[in-house]
């Protein structure tokens, strides 16, 4: 089993990889999908953990499981 840090770890970058993907900065991004830039920054930077809803739609816009956002399947 992974402790939190190691599943921050893995959330931001498969997140800041799935931006990428698309060619978004951040920015772009935070605008499109309606969330603050500063809670996207804490989620990049490890300082902050999303909550449930947040994963959820994060998952469903990038058509990916909440397992694979947080590194529980590849």
């Amino acid at each position: 089993m992974r402790n939190i840090h190691d599943v921050m770890d893995i959330f931001a970058e498969r997140l800041l990889d799935l931006i990428r993907e698309r060619g978004w900065s951040l920015n772009e991004f935070s605008n499109y999908i309606k969330i603050p830039r500063t809670t996207i920054n804490g989620w990049t930077l490890r300082t902050r953990s999303p909550k449930v809803d947040s994963l959820c739609e994060l998952a469903d816009f990038f058509g990916v499981s909440v397992d694979y956002l947080l590194g529980r399947e590849d």
